[in-house]
């Protein structure tokens, strides 16, 4: 019999105030964690809580000066910490094996894996080398990629934990594993929710496998809410784009900028999801307020979509094609 992944009750420890000072502290001295986009926004929450807690803190980021000028906030607010970028494209699968290379040389067991990075599409459909829309190949397979590479140091970690970010979007979401460079009807929005929907469809069926194997490995799925990020300022432009289309790229930019939760407040689900002895293998964490937009951290309930184990056994099977790697269990 397969374990079961369903949401458990919310434990008292998991209901606390959105505030990082209502989480009571887990001491995560000595502690390796890797944070993906952790140059800014969610990913730069999450960095300095995880320092905060006493982790040692490894940024890869596409983004290099901005992935060092986040090194100095770290440095500076915590100085015991040790902290360092990488550059890491998702997007790229060399850059993926390159930065797996240089972490598996240095031997350097990973108790945290923090799978953060991603984008919100552009308005003209990009595609990765691997003909996928350009959204999933770095938030998905690059994700499955690198903590497929980076399995030998997660296994020598005690008790290591794998960490995908997802959004509330993925609720009403849909997959076709069969088209997954949206050749059959391509809208932003629809890639956005493409790819959440597949950063936790991938959690969810790492979790199984994880939990089949008697693995001390875990893996958790977190969304932050509505989190204020760079994701719409960052937002890749095409000199095509309408006038409506660019409109859009402003309100979006304009809207992540300024609307919803501190990325410090955003992180915590994604802390908790990471540090927490009271969630199950596969729980999907996140705020447990009106619409999941904010409010206490709790186990949340994924989508119909997310809970379809066929749909995740085909998504991981299309996702061992597409990167030529497979886990060894």
């Amino acid at each position: 019999m397969q374990p079961s992944l369903s949401a458990i009750p919310s434990e008292p420890q998991l209901q606390h105030a959105n505030s990082p000072s209502a989480i009571a502290p887990r001491d995560l001295a000595g502690r390796y964690a890797l944070i993906t986009g952790g140059a800014s926004g969610l990913g730069l929450g999450c960095a300095l809580e995880l320092a905060a807690r006493g982790a040692q803190v490894c940024i890869a980021d596409l983004d290099s000066n901005a992935a060092l000028a986040a090194e100095r906030v770290i440095r500076s607010a915590h100085p015991a910490v040790s902290v360092h970028c990488e550059p890491l494209d998702l997007a790229d699968a060399d850059s993926v094996r390159g930065l797996a290379d240089r972490l598996l040389a240095q031997g350097r067991p990973i108790d945290l894996l923090i799978n953060n990075a991603g984008i919100y599409p552009p308005s003209q459909r990009a595609l990765a080398a691997q003909g996928v829309e350009l959204g999933f190949a770095i938030a998905v397979l690059g994700h499955y990629a690198l903590t497929a590479r980076l399995w030998p140091l997660l296994e020598a970690a005690p008790a290591a934990r794998v960490v995908c970010v997802s959004s509330l979007v993925q609720r009403r979401a849909r997959i076709d594993v069969d088209d997954l460079g949206l050749d059959r009807g391509y809208h932003p929005y629809r890639a956005y929710q493409q790819a959440k929907l597949g950063s936790l469809l991938f959690a969810r069926e790492l979790a199984r496998r994880l939990a089949l194997a008697g693995s001390p490995v875990r893996a958790q799925a977190a969304h932050p809410g509505v989190c204020r990020t760079n994701i719409g300022a960052n937002r890749r432009r095409h000199a095509q784009d309408t006038p409506l289309q660019r409109f859009s790229s402003w309100l979006l930019a304009f809207g992540m900028r300024f609307h919803g939760q501190t990325p410090a407040q955003g992180a915590l689900a994604v802390i908790e999801a990471a540090t927490s002895p009271h969630i199950q293998p596969g729980d999907f964490i996140g705020p447990k307020g009106f619409l999941e937009a904010a409010g206490p951290i709790g186990v949340v309930e994924p989508g119909p979509a997310a809970r379809d184990s066929r749909l995740a056994a085909a998504l991981w099977q299309r996702l061992e094609v597409l990167s030529g790697l497979r886990f060894p269990f």
